[in-house]
């Protein structure tokens, strides 16, 4: 009985697994990209983006930010 369930935790685990990296599933995800208005963080060593503002101010040590940068 233990082994019956065992496999079939598996499976079913198996199966999720599959659904979220299955590429036939786009609408699993937000539209994004360059088409959707997205900005593009250049390529490169220690590249950021230009500033980004955001829709509401956030605390961050001695701070209140409304705006972020995108660092690699």
């Amino acid at each position: 009985m233990r082994l019956i369930l065992l496999l079939l935790s598996v499976l079913l685990l198996a199966v999720q697994v599959h659904s979220l990296t299955d590429p036939r599933v786009p609408d699993m995800f937000f539209p994004f990209g360059p088409d959707e208005g997205d900005n593009v963080v250049p390529v490169g060593d220690d590249a950021s983006s230009p500033a980004v503002s955001i829709p509401t101010w956030f605390p961050f040590l001695s701070g209140n930010y409304s705006t972020v940068y995108v660092s690699i």
